[in-house]
């Protein structure tokens, strides 16, 4: 399967988005890839940050047929740009309503008249309380060096996207507000958008009672004007309170929360000042949405966890560890990351203590037809530490005996024998999903290549047998590495798809890599533009002392 190169197309930094599509925001954390500033190419030639993509050499700048053609005997995807067919693949709603979040937003809560105020100032998490047990956020206010990432980013979508996101002009915020007081008669472009500005968090904590209470900021660029809207609201709603203070506005359902609120920050600090809050949020780096929570202390208060289904963790031990996620948009992707920091029960890491380095150089040597593609390397290593660091909680789960007795007989002792099983790197590749029903009952093309498993454990297990149905699969050897498969497969490597590439930088370092390649099924689902779908990457890292990481990103390739 290929595809037209999508870093061989015209430079397009520098770019605006169509009339009416302001840029947004977007983050470059450290250690991930970002595109060229403006001004320069955005070719193979340009180097990420971690070094040249996966190590593998990059494609033919162009077929015979000129720029963006493939090369010789391939098929041209997508065919010249044309109208989206009347066809609404309902796949695509997902993608655009976390596309319109994350982007239109963006140009949501500007006002043209604060162009000069955009960058700094507080943000929520400064007026709200350390003691907090959740906290989420979403920051509207980038830098500048954000703002050209949202540009590129824009540039880089779908035409299908760009036509289902619609126009940066509905200001949600005027929608909402007219939505919720239809009655107050408010002149939203006079009374609300001159003060709303555009960062707004969240917390929960427990109170002096053991009730659980809240409250929510909004930054405000005006307070008196803000108090003034908010007290004619306050008329017409009985549950609204709040106070204007700091650039912020405090609103909760009841003066108790607001009152409490303030105690709280007396005692704890707020959670700007909370070390361990601010070590996982700058760990975890910025973005337009951000999520924490300490969901250790959630299950030690009898009351957040009854509100919020916890209870049942408690019957288990002393659990520890906190979360937290964020949504980014950097100038070449779309991206969600989350980590879990610390966890453990009864004073046991979940996880592991220390796990062995990763990598994913396993997907390389996967078909290049694969369209949903997952393993990694090391990942025997890996099963092994997390064994081990749970030996008593796994081998005491029902049938762990009748299980161990059935592997004792194929030879496998666990976690000692995870290599026979696994290997030391570990993939698969499923290919071909035009000719087989991945998703129901048919027979599903697939490549599983096992680097240093045990080849004949794998015959044996894969032999047919009087309950075999339909085809098996069949088990070869390619030096030293077992390949399972069924069906069909390319002759190309995956590592050499320029699109897999790009998707999957940054991520070499992972444990357990992802990648889905959304142009075989934009094609499938008859998209007028597959080929600008690009990559979806995934993937899972564990950390030192209890902790794990997991980013999914989606990667689309330019017009």
């Amino acid at each position: 399967m290929s595809y037209p190169d999508p870093h061989n197309q015209p430079p397009r930094w520098g770019q605006q988005p169509p009339p009416g599509q302001p840029p947004g925001p977007g983050y470059h954390p450290q250690g991930q890839p970002q595109g060229a500033p403006p001004g320069q190419p955005t070719g193979p030639g340009y180097a990420a940050p971690q070094g040249p993509p996966m190590g593998q050499p990059l494609a033919q700048p162009y077929g015979p047929g000129g720029p963006g053609q493939p090369p010789p005997g391939q098929p041209m995807y997508g065919g010249p740009p044309g109208p989206p067919p009347g066809r609404k693949p309902v796949w695509l709603i997902p993608v655009s309503i976390v596309v319109a979040i994350a982007l239109v937003g963006g140009g949501v809560w500007a006002s043209t008249a604060l162009v000069s105020n955009l960058f700094g100032g507080p943000q929520p998490e400064s007026v709200l309380p350390g003691s907090s047990l959740a906290f989420a956020k979403v920051d509207l206010k980038p830098t500048g060096g954000q703002w050209a990432s949202y540009a590129q980013f824009y540039e880089r979508l779908p035409e299908t996207v760009k036509d289902d996101l619609g126009s940066a002009e509905d200001d949600f915020g005027q929608e909402l507000f007219e939505e919720m007081y239809p009655d107050l008669n408010l002149d939203y472009a006079s009374e609300v958008e001159p003060w709303l500005g555009q960062r707004f968090g969240v917390a929960v904590w427990e109170g002096a009672g053991q009730e659980l209470l809240f409250a929510a900021a909004v930054a405000v660029e005006d307070e008196d004007l803000a108090e003034e809207t908010l007290t004619r609201i306050q008329a017409e709603d009985d549950t609204l309170f709040f106070e204007v203070s700091d650039d912020f506005a405090l609103l909760s359902d009841s003066q108790t929360a607001l009152n409490d609120l303030h105690t709280q920050v007396e005692q704890h600090g707020t959670l700007e000042d909370d070390e361990t809050f601010s070590a996982d949020i700058a760990d975890i780096g910025d973005g337009v949405a951000a999520l924490w929570t300490d969901y250790g202390a959630l299950a030690r208060s009898e009351t957040a966890a009854s509100e919020v289904g916890l209870e049942d963790l408690s019957e288990i031990g002393e659990v520890t560890g906190r979360f937290a996620a964020v949504v980014r948009v950097e100038s070449e992707y779309l991206e969600f990351e989350t980590k879990v920091f610390n966890a453990g029960v009864d004073g046991t890491v979940l996880f592991a203590d220390s796990v062995p380095p990763g990598g994913i150089t396993a997907l390389h040597d996967l078909p290049d037809n694969s369209v949903v593609a997952f393993g990694g390397d090391g990942l025997d290593g890996v099963a092994q530490a997390v064994w081990e660091a749970n030996r008593e909680s796994i081998e005491s789960v029902p049938d762990y005996e009748d299980t161990d007795a059935l592997l004792r007989e194929l030879g496998i002792r666990l976690p000692a024998d995870f290599h026979k099983i696994l290997g030391t790197k570990t993939a698969m590749g499923i290919t071909d999903l035009e000719s087989s029903d991945f998703f129901g009952s048919g027979d599903v093309s697939f490549d599983l290549r096992l680097t240093g498993a045990d080849n004949q454990l794998w015959s044996d297990l894969m032999a047919p047998s009087g309950y075999s149905y339909g085809p098996t699969p069949t088990v070869t050897a390619d030096g030293d590495t077992t390949v399972v498969s069924m069906g069909t497969a390319g002759t190309g490597r995956l590592g050499d798809d320029p699109v897999f590439r790009q998707t999957m930088t940054g991520l070499e370092e992972s444990h357990l890599a992802l990648y889905m390649d959304l142009r075989a099924v934009a094609e499938m689902e008859e998209d007028a533009y597959p080929e600008q779908w690009g990559g979806l990457g995934g993937a899972l890292r564990f950390h030192e002392a209890g902790s794990v990481s997991a980013v999914l990103r989606w990667v689309p390739s330019p017009a």
